[in-house]
C-alpha cells in the first residue's frame, strides 16, 4: 500500500475526531464510545499494516467512500 492511503485515512480520521470532539458533551463519559475508538485507530494508523489500514478505513464508511471516489 502506498503511504498516500495511510496519509489519506489519517487525515480523514483527524477530521472525524476533531468534529466529534467539538460536539462531545463537556466532561465526557469515559466510556468506549466512537470518539475513543477513532482516537485509538488514529494512534495506530502510522504503524499499521496495509490490511489494518484497510480495516480501519472500512470502519468509517465516509472515509472508505471518499477513498474509493477520489479523483473520480
Amino acid at each position: 500500500m502506498s503511504d498516500s492511503k495511510k496519509e489519506f485515512v489519517a487525515l480523514r480520521l483527524d477530521e472525524v475526531i476533531h468534529e466529534w470532539e467539538a460536539n462531545a458533551p463537556a466532561g465526557g463519559s469515559g466510556s468506549e464510545g466512537p470518539l475513543v475508538t477513532a482516537q485509538r485507530h488514529r494512534a495506530e494508523i502510522d504503524s499499521a499494516s496495509d490490511d489494518r489500514v484497510d480495516e480501519i478505513a472500512e470502519a468509517y464508511p465516509e472515509i472508505a467512500q471518499a477513498w474509493s471516489s477520489r479523483g473520480a
